[in-house]
């Protein structure tokens, strides 16, 4: 006797926060949705369970507009019936770090734990796209499978159930819905109507699905649960008896069934999918999202280097050396708002323009509460260095540095004294006392608020210099530097410009031509890259999610003259600046077939740098966008076709066929980077590090790369000729001006590790920060004791709490880190008892790492990413990481 077919029903509201409403509007029609759950609980005994798509999110969203029912609704979490996690919010899984990832789970997970466990399942039901690495995570957080809604095309397996694999080997029982997260949306309650709509449900179930068990996914977008569901299901029973069983479930029950399913199996039977999940037809995809609104990935981009590259390690270092407190509360405060504008439907740029006005106010907030806590981190730091040697009139240019690499770069940076001083001239000293070379942007007179907690704000006359430099800071470290006002400084003068605009350094030549294209020599061996950085337009007839192409036409490529600006050459770096007005289509015509005649100018102005001793040109482009329902790319050719592309990923590099995804009707093959991207042709790769955007297509055969500036499109949907009200963003339009900052890194394929690039590409984003510290700070805190100042002729002196304790030397690193493996996080532990360290390798050999700090540790414990210990883990000094493998340690002071 076969055993009976199960439908498993699945009650669920799948909640963006924002999206084509608000987010105060969603949270008030969420309010409501669960009041209404709440009651409906509390009525019907037989509606079992409902599930807050695997979100914590909402509670909180809740808890703000109802805080007198908070119990209630936590009763019935703590009972099983409302089931929440392990997400805190369902972000993208390739417009945000995989670090963010993780603090999402972990997030989520600690709020689920409190309330008396999380949902067992990865559910992932409405990611466009999933990344490789999912199925590591979601073992290191005790997940032995994952539902999802896109990413795998159905027609292209023999089944819905695949082991999902990632690239270190890790496992998950993957399950795809299907028919999506409403596959049972709602039911009637009419018998005659329900026998024919679930007839055909079956139908279709049953022809699909080989295992027995049915997701009956009862629910989707914003939908309140379905009340007279347990009704509707009893009529199904007596309508089928034995035949079929009807169950009102949960998710966990749902994954736990098809697993056993899948296990009962011979292996051979069940798929294995590798990596990162991009199948299908392009609005299951949805990759236009990449490029879509390219200003909240910019903003999200300087966030995640603000949080994860500089508070973070910058708190952990600074408590760890007994000099300052963590601030754990602000960088836990400064996590959530940051994640706010991860879900998929905010980051990817594809809701109201008030959705995403909110979400850069959160952006904005993160910024400057990072700026403050970073201010005072760096005052705290500057100010443990040793003055050994420096006199009275002296100042320490301290310089910090969060990368895996020493720092290389030119650098700008602001140097002030006193007016009253009158300091016409200024030397730069190394911690050794070797003068450093400088270059003198621009001086000026000005007056600078100075703020104290102890003393009312008062106001300074300074003298500010703009200076370029280029300091040499260790990795994961800093260096002070002495400057001597008065002093006779060695000042850089700008040198005789050649007859042509080329640029050169001892790695690189760079020879720019009259349209702006640039050829990049590799001296060592001779490699030339042609034609580099020209641009494309085309037209855009799609929407926020997708490119639409418009039917017969060809890009246009400027290839006219352009206008050289401005050109430099001194002994730190050379540079050149041109510029070009380009007359582009308005829009698009008004029956959306083609573009409009008329045109309207869109200027560009393009700065290329080689510093000294650089391997990379750093390019930046100025953009002021005047047209609208198109598109903007910067191309680089190759030196033939590349087969294979590396892309900067989440926890990964990724490799991708230069054609990936070709075999899906999509108008743009467009693939995701996360900071970098490389190809090679020919003994010469290209690597393309670029901040804040993440879309790249190989075109022309795989022969040419080009990366996304601009998608201005204005509709959330399918664009129609008379369009809805509420579908039109302008703003999605992104008219105006937009600054893009990338670099072009020639190397020699196996001679440079996909380890190095990505290690760059962060050295890249990161940079440096700097903090100027008098010797004599008492001369720059005039503010004012009292309003009524004339009562007190000075101020209040503050008090130094690290006064007494040892003095930093003048150069150093707060961490040390040996081996091939790339940085993740330096936090503090969520338990506040140690450091963590988190770190990944994306080679495909083990890696032997060491971890050192300036203090006495008990050496590195393995745990997993929400900070538990494996059993049996010990101390150690040094330790081996798998290849392609994410690992995390706690690291003990003594």
């Amino acid at each position: 006797m076969k055993p009976r077919k199960t439908y498993h029903f699945i009650s669920h509201t799948h909640w963006d926060r924002e999206w084509y409403l608000t987010f105060e509007q969603f949270r008030y029609r969420l309010a409501h949705l669960i009041d209404n759950l709440l009651d409906l609980l509390d009525r019907e005994s037989d509606f079992k369970y409902f599930h807050l798509d695997g979100q914590t999110i909402v509670l909180e969203d809740y808890y703000a507009l109802r805080p007198e029912r908070r119990e209630r609704l936590e009763q019935y979490i703590r009972s099983g019936r409302i089931l929440v996690g392990p997400w805190y919010q369902q972000n993208d899984l390739f417009l945000t770090s995989g670090e963010s990832t993780v603090r999402n789970l972990m997030e989520g997970i600690r709020t689920s734990r409190a309330l008396g466990g999380e949902m067992k399942v990865g559910y992932l039901p409405d990611h466009f796209g999933l990344a490789g690495q999912m199925p590591q995570l979601f073992r290191q957080a005790g997940i032995d499978n994952c539902i999802f809604g896109r990413g795998l095309d159905i027609e292209s397996h023999e089944s819905p159930f695949v082991k999902w694999r990632s690239p270190d080997g890790s496992e998950v029982a993957g399950m795809l819905l299907y028919y999506w997260y409403n596959s049972a949306q709602r039911l009637p309650n009419d018998e005659a109507i329900l026998r024919l709509v679930f007839e055909g449900l079956r139908e279709r179930e049953e022809k699909i699905n080989p295992s027995g068990h049915y997701a009956m996914m009862n629910g989707v977008d914003h939908l309140e649960a379905q009340y007279d569901l347990p009704e509707v299901l009893e009529k199904l029973r007596k309508m089928y008896g034995e035949e079929a069983e009807f169950v009102h479930d949960t998710l966990p029950n749902y994954a736990a069934a098809v697993k056993a399913y899948m296990e009962s199996l011979p292996p051979e039977q069940v798929e294995v999918v590798h990596g990162e999940l991009r199948e299908c037809f392009e609005y299951s995809i949805l990759a236009g999202t990449l490029s879509s609104r390219v200003y909240l990935k910019q903003a999200n981009l300087r966030c995640h280097d603000l949080l994860e590259k500089w508070v973070e390690p910058l708190s952990a270092w600074t408590e760890l050396l007994d000099l300052d407190e963590y601030d754990a509360g602000a960088i836990d405060y400064l996590w959530r708002a940051y994640m706010e504008c991860h879900p998929h439907d905010s980051i990817c740029g594809c809701s109201q323009d008030a959705v995403h006005d909110h979400m850069m106010d959160r952006f904005r907030r993160v910024e400057e509460l990072s700026g403050e806590v970073l201010d005072r981190k760096l005052n705290i730091l500057s100010s443990a260095v040793s003055a050994e040697g420096c006199d009275a009139a002296d100042h320490l240019l301290f310089v910090m540095n969060t990368s895996q690499l020493a720092s290389g770069g030119t650098i700008r940076t602001n140097v002030d004294f006193l007016a009253e001083d009158e300091v016409s001239t200024f030397a730069i000293e190394d911690p050794d006392g070797r003068e450093v070379p400088y270059r003198i942007v621009s001086a000026e007179r000005l007056r600078r608020q100075v703020l104290s907690p102890i003393n009312l704000p008062g106001v300074i006359d300074v003298h500010r210099y703009v200076v370029e430099w280029k300091p040499c800071v260790p990795a994961l470290g800093y260096a002070a530097y002495r400057l001597r006002p008065n002093a006779t400084g060695r000042v850089v003068i700008d040198r005789p410009l050649p007859a042509r605009p080329t640029l050169e350094n001892e790695r690189l030549l760079v020879e720019v031509r009259p349209d702006g294209t640039f050829d990049v020599t590799e001296k060592s061996t001779g490699a030339v890259l042609r034609g580099q950085g020209r641009f494309q337009d085309a037209g855009d007839r799609g929407d926020l999610y997708v490119f639409g192409q418009v039917p017969g036409e060809s890009a246009l490529v400027w290839s006219g003259p352009v206008e050289y600006m401005r050109r430099t050459k001194n002994e730190l770096y050379e540079e050149c600046v041109y510029r070009f007005d380009w007359a582009l289509p308005v829009s698009l015509s008004p029956d959306l077939e083609s573009r409009s005649a008329g045109r309207v100018v869109c200027s560009f102005e393009v700065t290329l740098r080689l510093d000294r001793d650089a391997s990379e040109i750093s390019m930046r482009i100025d953009v002021c966008n005047r047209a609208k329902d198109h598109r903007i790319r910067v191309l680089f050719p190759t030196n033939g076709t590349s087969e294979v592309v590396l892309a900067g990923g989440q926890f990964d590099v990724a490799e991708r066929a230069w054609n990936e995804g070709a075999g899906w009707k999509r108008d743009a093959n467009s693939q995701p980077f996360w900071k970098w991207f490389a190809t090679s042709a020919n003994g010469i790769g290209t690597a393309v590090f670029a901040k804040g955007l993440h879309e790249y297509e190989m075109i022309d055969v795989g022969t040419v790369a080009s990366v996304t500036l601009l998608r201005c499109v204005e509709t959330i949907h399918l664009r129609e000729p008379i369009p809805m009200q509420e579908d039109r963003q302008p703003k999605g339009q992104c008219l105006g001006s937009w600054t893009f900052e990338l670099a072009v890194r020639p190397f020699v394929p196996g001679e440079v590790a996909p380890a190095t690039l990505y290690r760059e590409a962060e050295r890249f984003h990161q940079g440096l920060m700097t903090k100027q510290r008098p010797i004599a700070e008492s001369r720059w805190k005039r503010g004012r004791p009292w309003v009524q100042d004339g009562m007190n002729g000075g101020v209040f002196p503050d008090r130094d709490p690290n006064a007494g304790k040892p003095r930093l030397a003048r150069r150093g690193s707060f961490m040390r880190l040996e081996g091939d493996a790339l940085l993740s996080a330096v936090k503090r532990a969520a338990d506040g008892r140690d450091v963590v360290v988190r770190m990944y390798n994306v080679g495909r050999r083990e890696t032997d790492v060491t971890i050192g700090f300036p203090v006495p540790t008990t050496g590195m414990s393995e745990c997993n990413f929400l900070e538990e210990p494996y059993e049996g883990a010990k101390a150690t000094e040094t330790a081996t990481i798998g290849a392609k493998k994410i690992v995390t340690f706690r690291v003990a002071k003594r």
